[in-house]
């Protein structure tokens, strides 16, 4: 499944953040999206999930315009983590959870595996707004996986959690393209980039934008160029990471 944009320009007010992307994600891989505050990373996630949309130009899923699609087989097909959640679940974990096979229907969805990959078992019968800031992120990645997408975006997914978790989170992503699926993620340190994502986006919230291998990148000059002066000091280059 292929989920193409062609041309896209994102814009706040009167501002572009993004001038004319061309991008595809591809079936298989991992895309880190780097950026500073503002620079268009959380619109850009809203726009490939359908849920806003561009100033101009078009996406495309499977050769269809996402926007045409209904927002059920859009879910059925893609999956977001937003970067903060709602609020007003008064449900148990377990409840929650169940909500991401809801684009498939009532079909039960064994839950116990999710539990126990997101090191829940023991919070799932506990109300939701009860837990702590990175036990709700949990709560929140393991609907995502309940929703079994085939391409998922995630809009800062290491937030609140521990680096054991942070850990994992980036191995279930590179377990899902492994399998096949896409995985596009926006994350703001440099090393974990480097370690877990096969291509980078960096937004720089003026138009540009620039798209390449963490090889290409990663270097202490794009990263200041990307982020400002004395940030190069963040990053610790990744033996993954070979000079072009």
């Amino acid at each position: 499944m292929s989920l193409v944009v062609h041309r896209v320009t994102l814009q706040a007010g009167p501002r572009t953040l993004v001038d004319t992307l061309d991008l595809a994600l591809e079936p298989g891989e991992v895309l880190g999206i780097l950026g500073p505050n503002g620079a268009g990373k959380s619109t850009l996630i809203s726009m490939l999930a359908g849920l806003a949309v561009p100033a101009c130009g078009q996406i495309m899923l499977d050769n269809q315009p996402l926007a045409a699609l209904p927002p059920l087989t859009r879910a059925q097909h893609i999956g977001v983590l937003p970067q903060g959640d709602e609020g007003g679940f008064f449900g148990s974990v377990a409840d929650f959870v169940a909500l991401g096979h809801y684009p498939f229907g009532v079909a039960a969805l064994d839950l116990a595996p999710l539990f126990a990959a997101w090191e829940l078992a023991d919070l799932a019968h506990r109300p939701l707004d009860s837990l702590s800031g990175g036990e709700r992120q949990r709560a929140r990645l393991a609907q995502l996986a309940a929703q079994q997408p085939r391409i998922a975006l995630l809009d800062e997914p290491l937030t609140h959690l521990d680096p054991a978790h942070q850990a994992r989170l980036l191995a279930w992503a590179r377990n899902e393209a492994d399998a096949g699926h896409s995985v596009a993620l926006t994350l703001h340190d440099p090393n974990w980039a480097a370690g877990h994502c096969d291509r980078l986006l960096f937004l720089y919230g003026d138009g540009r934008w620039q798209l390449g291998t963490p090889a290409a990148l990663l270097t202490p000059a794009s990263l200041e160029a990307l982020y400002g002066t004395g940030t190069a000091a963040l990053w610790r280059k990744s033996d993954r990471v070979q000079p072009v």
